[in-house]
């Protein structure tokens, strides 16, 4: 009898180790981009600096490196809210 309780209890700990299913995936699924798409991307979002910027030449490698984090930063956090790309100087 003692050897049917220790199974139990067995049994028993080891569901109350598991974890609900909607706290396993908690992790949105991976955007999947060809380089083509995430060029795009960064060229977009590069022109709209250049945009705000007043289409102010001579700051092109900076527009287009602000793109890259900003569009890294949307792929991995979702939308950034609506508001300026620039700081204002």
């Amino acid at each position: 009898m003692a050897k049917k309780s220790e199974t139990t209890k067995a049994a028993t700990s080891t569901t109350r180790k598991r974890k609900p299913a909607a706290s396993r995936n908690t992790q949105p699924p991976r955007l999947i981009l060809s380089d083509e798409e995430l060029y795009e991307r960064v060229a977009r979002k590069a022109y709209e600096l250049y945009q705000q910027r007043g289409e102010e030449h001579g700051h092109d490698l900076a527009d287009w490196l602000i793109a890259e984090r900003l569009v890294q930063e949307e792929l991995l956090h979702g939308p950034l809210p609506e508001a300026p790309l620039l700081e204002e100087e």
